[in-house]
């Protein structure tokens, strides 16, 4: 009987003594926010008409060009409707009416009747660049780096850094004794 005492005590005080800290590490903070990310992607996103649309060969030169692209790569397929040329000008007119192919469901977000929401820039984790700010028992603050991945779309979206190829992003994790550590808000 005394050494089954003996035994469940040792037990115990070891399941406590590993169980002292709930300070986390940068290690586990990585696991957590990956797998935050792959649940939870971020990206940026753009519209892409897929209406009728007529094109002026100067006028809309970079937007022909992103569309043929596109085409180029499999993602969209258009029908060319009608082409001709302005008389006295060396301006083409393209009436098309794109439309996405299977090819593009990665990069589909909403899709409406006339148009598409598509992903332009998707952010990946930098693993080389996470800190933690601030950390208690409870809660933990950790900055890290994503790296911007363009999309094909990115052209048909806005990127709000367009100077840097990479963001920082803030992570809020709070420790519950029943299921550990969580992230409970993302700020920039």
């Amino acid at each position: 009987m005394k050494k089954n005492l003996i035994a469940i005590a040792t037990i115990f005080i070891t399941l406590v003594a590993c169980n002292t800290s709930n300070k986390i590490n940068t290690d586990e903070a990585t696991t957590l926010i990956t797998e935050y990310l792959e649940e939870n992607p971020l990206y940026e996103t753009g519209k892409f008409n897929t209406n009728k649309q007529k094109l002026v060969t100067n006028k809309d030169k970079e937007l022909i060009e992103s569309i043929q692209r596109l085409s180029d790569e499999g993602l969209i397929a258009i029908n060319n409707e009608k082409t001709r040329k302005k008389w006295f000008s060396k301006d083409s007119v393209y009436v098309i009416s794109p439309t996405l192919t299977e090819e593009a469901l990665p990069y589909l977000v909403k899709q409406n009747k006339n148009s598409a929401q598509v992903k332009t820039i998707i952010y990946k984790l930098n693993n080389k660049k996470i800190t933690l700010e601030k950390s208690t028992e409870k809660m933990a603050t950790c900055v890290v780096v994503l790296d911007k991945e363009k999309t094909p779309f990115y052209s048909f979206g806005k990127d709000p850094y367009p100077n840097s190829n990479f963001i920082t992003q803030k992570f809020k994790l709070k420790y519950n004794e029943r299921s550990g550590w969580k992230i409970i808000k993302r700020s920039e």
